[in-house]
């Protein structure tokens, strides 16, 4: 079936479509996300809500992340976190042997490898969420 063109720019806009616009979707919002929405649009130079809507929802093509994609960027991201980790302790093993002039470089070294070790928590729980 051919689609109905438009006899005018003023039916249903004038944003370069020249099909005439049949097809109706209807979203429900509650009150919050309402608001959030006309928001945006109140601070976008949309003519129209519609118009507004229209354009975020066909910018882009619709893109779905598949779970185990995400879980296995995570479990990279663990991995590199580790390495790194391992690297920083190795490095302040050997100053601190050493021991003599680089007290400040041990305790940057340690405080690093405290802070990797924290974000290595918090992605190992994140990840156990995901997957479990």
């Amino acid at each position: 079936m051919e689609a109905k063109k438009k006899k005018s720019t003023g039916q249903s806009g004038s944003d370069g479509n020249e099909e005439l616009r049949t097809k109706i979707i209807s979203i429900y919002f509650s009150p919050t996300e309402y608001s959030k929405l006309t928001d945006y649009y109140n601070n976008s130079p949309q003519s129209t809500l519609a118009n507004f809507c229209r354009e975020k929802l066909l910018s882009k093509p619709g893109a779905t992340t598949d779970k185990k994609e995400i879980l296995s960027e995570i479990s990279k991201s663990i991995y590199q976190q580790s390495k790194i980790s391992n690297n920083i302790n190795q490095i302040a093993k050997k100053v601190n042997s050493i021991k003599k002039d680089y007290p400040e470089l041990l305790d940057e070294l340690k405080y690093e490898l405290d802070e990797l070790k924290q974000l290595n928590k918090i992605m190992l729980s994140k990840f156990k969420k995901v997957g479990g």
